[in-house]
């Protein structure tokens, strides 16, 4: 996925206050501005390129773009090893990785201070524009503009010959380009892990008691109430075809044709993530309510699962559990009247309840480890390691409450928050609701925190966070 930042493509630094991330090279303590960096990564595999410079190490894949990867410590004039890790940031022209030994600190620092030695940091190296002390450190700012246009890592032509440059249609550097990503709810079913695609789960929450049915088949575990209507429990393990689960508590609600709404039981909601159409294979074979398959790493396989072909199995007994039986009107399903939904993630914070629309939200994880950060930076409480990367992480029960948290190992929120992935630390993810659009109450007077609406659920009232400002405006 590709991002841009206006102020970053625009060169435009703020001089009152500037947000850094910090890297060691050989025996150098660099400072990148965090707006132009979009991520964190473990490098892939490295493709060589003839006739590069000599900190141009060759091509790699990042954050799911092909980009150069840039030896720092040479490239500053210095010798680096082998290893490390690989931090993109963005230019005018495009993406880079450049290698640093590791990521040591996020800072920040007085913008107006900082840049009034830029002429001694200067005579230093070409690349830097600034430099100043923390923690009795030295530190270098890089300029990432001048990085990215320096002569070493210019592809050069050998000896005798002469390359000729292509014409090309010029770059906008305001446009980007968005693979398009299908979030899916990853789940556990019988132990294993399986997937429900998110625009077919209507809700995800923790169920009430359930209602047994005398006489009912095994996989229908019952009825519950759904806010005064009852709705029919069903076990997914057992429609998978999998040993009998006793799991009863967390359900998903989705709606079948003829807006047949049914609860399919599981044993826990594992986060979302979103997967690329290109990783998602059909099944070659036929298999119980599994339509199709993502592999995760390199050999796990998770099954993701479709509502209506699970439930097709069942139908003929199905039906005769649900009062109003729309599959007996001549075949045709009943015509329902859309009613326009935003799918809502609520959680708690606290006491209080919070909600975020879906569609901002890359992934959830169950719980991370938080690293802080020196006392001197300013809104971000901490980096974490997601997997794929170190992002920075915003602790919203900080903001909510004041002090530390709860501790812990807290739910971590994946959402995009100016250009870069960015973590919301909660103390509970609680449930995926799909909530009629006419139920969104505008808040406006003023709050404490970021908040654009309210929604009436089941008598309490959820704040819907507006995500982009949960950081102040520079």
């Amino acid at each position: 996925m590709r991002f841009t930042n206006r102020q970053a493509l625009n060169h435009e630094y703020p001089m009152s206050q500037m947000n850094l991330l910090c890297c060691k090279t050989e025996d150098l303590t660099v400072a990148i501005p965090l707006d132009r960096v979009i991520g964190v990564v473990e490098s892939g595999l490295l493709t060589p390129l003839p006739y590069s410079g000599d900190a141009f190490e060759g091509l790699v894949e990042a954050i799911g773009q092909v980009m150069p990867r840039v030896n720092l410590a040479q490239l500053l004039g210095g010798k680096q090893p082998e290893g490390g890790i690989l931090v993109v940031v963005m230019d005018k022209g495009g993406s880079l990785a450049l290698r640093v030994q590791q990521v040591t600190s996020m800072l920040t620092v007085d913008g107006e201070n900082v840049l009034a030695n830029a002429g001694r940091a200067r005579e230093r190296h070409e690349l830097f524009m600034a430099e100043f002390e923390h923690n009795a450190e030295r530190h270098f700012l890089l300029d990432i503009d001048r990085l990215a246009a320096a002569d070493s890592l210019r592809v050069l032509p050998p000896d005798g010959e002469v390359m000729l440059a292509e014409a090309l249609p010029p770059a906008h550097a305001e446009e980007f380009v968005v693979e398009p990503h299908i979030p899916f709810l990853l789940v556990e079913v019988g132990g294993e892990t399986y997937a429900f695609e998110s625009s077919e789960v209507e809700e995800l929450h923790v169920s009430g008691p359930i209602r047994e049915m005398p006489g009912a088949p095994a996989w229908m575990l019952g009825l519950i109430d759904l806010r005064g209507k009852p709705v029919v429990a069903l076990s997914t393990g057992m429609l998978l075809g999998r040993a009998h689960s006793n799991a009863r508590e967390v359900c998903l609600l989705t709606q079948l044709e003829g807006g047949v709404e049914v609860a399919l039981f599981v044993n826990r909601a594992l986060g979302l993530d979103r997967f690329s159409p290109d990783k998602i294979y059909a099944m070659s074979q036929p298999m119980a309510g599994v339509r199709s398959y993502i592999v995760l790493g390199e050999d796990h396989i998770v099954g993701i699962i479709s509502p209506q072909k699970l439930v097709e199995q069942v139908r003929t007994q199905l039906a005769t559990a649900i009062p109003e039986d729309p599959w007996s009107t001549g075949g045709k399903p009943q015509e329902v009247e859309p009613v326009e939904h935003h799918q809502l993630l609520t959680v708690r914070v606290g006491d209080e309840l919070f909600g975020l629309t879906l569609e901002r939200i890359e992934r959830i994880l169950a719980s991370v480890r938080l690293t802080p950060l020196p006392t001197t930076v300013a809104h971000f409480d901490g980096m974490a390691d997601v997997g794929d990367g170190v992002i920075p992480v915003i602790d919203l029960r900080k903001q909510v409450h004041g002090g530390g948290g709860s501790g812990g190992e807290p739910p971590c929120i994946l959402t995009m928050l100016e250009g870069a992935m960015t973590g919301i630390l909660v103390d509970q993810v609680l449930s995926i609701r799909d909530v009629p659009a006419d139920r969104f109450e505008p808040v406006k007077d003023g709050s404490k925190l970021p908040i654009s609406h309210v929604v009436p659920l089941e008598g309490r009232m959820v704040s819907v966070l507006t995500i982009d400002r949960l950081l102040p405006a520079a």
